[in-house]
């Protein structure tokens, strides 16, 4: 059995595990939390920073309480590699793991945002993973985050116009939906984009990178110390973080 924590960074309780309870089974387990204190959606470099140490002491208590992987629910990433710095077990982004699946399906891929304002955000994390060159645009669809579930229809429709242009115009060959919240949304966007003569991969990122950690928890693959290696004993005043306990 393979325990995944659904990290979830927002205040706000975006539920992930229920809906994705169709993976769990006899070797696979789904567990989330959610912050106490943070933003109520991630929408901004300042909201990352706010929901940073809550994050981190999640991902800790997550693995103390014996999770085998973690998962950050959010495409911006957030306090990913303090995460991975701070616990042994592997930690996934569902921004990264997008991303690196998309360029592995296609030449070019391009990445579908809530607001414009985040923009400059993915293009910027494109080319910190490594993965400028393979990314065609960033489109955005102007529906803040916590309005994305009561204006599903209308979400919908901007998705798929906002890929059709990316297909046509940008060379995009992979749609990446950058948002954890636009769920169940992408086989649809694929059934109304083939009826247009542009069938192409649709990724929504949580469920496949639940399976992705679940696949590296088994193989018994995490991160490299060396590369981000457990923080230095301090004194880290004002911040009520769970004693780290590294798992081998």
């Amino acid at each position: 059995m393979v325990t995944v924590h659904l990290v979830v960074p927002t205040t706000t309780k975006f539920e992930f595990a229920a809906p994705l309870s169709y993976l769990e089974g006899p070797d696979l387990k789904l567990m989330e939390s959610h912050l106490e204190r943070g933003p109520a959606s991630i929408e901004c470099e300042y909201d990352e920073l706010v929901a940073g140490p809550e994050t981190v002491a999640a991902a800790i208590r997550a693995q103390n309480d014996g999770a085998d992987a973690i998962v950050v629910v959010c495409m911006g990433d957030p306090a990913l590699h303090a995460v991975r710095e701070a616990v042994s077990v592997p930690v996934l982004g569902i921004g990264e793991t997008a991303m690196h699946y998309a360029a592995m399906l296609g030449h070019k891929f391009s990445i579908l945002c809530t607001l414009d304002r985040r923009r400059s955000y993915y293009v910027d994390k494109a080319r910190q993973y490594g993965l400028d060159s393979k990314l065609a645009s960033v489109r955005t669809v102007n529906t803040p985050v916590l309005a994305i579930e009561d204006d599903h229809a209308s979400t919908l429709d901007r998705l798929v116009e906002a890929a059709a242009v990316a297909i046509i115009q940008d060379g995009a060959d992979v749609i990446v939906l950058g948002c954890g919240c636009f769920k169940d949304m992408d086989r649809m966007m694929e059934e109304r984009l083939a009826a247009r003569g542009l069938a192409v991969p649709v990724i929504d990122s949580p469920p496949l990178t639940v399976l992705t950690a679940a696949a590296l928890a088994r193989t018994r693959l995490s991160h490299s110390k060396r590369a981000y290696p457990i923080p230095p004993a301090k004194e880290r005043p004002g911040y009520d973080v769970p004693s780290l306990k590294e798992r081998r």
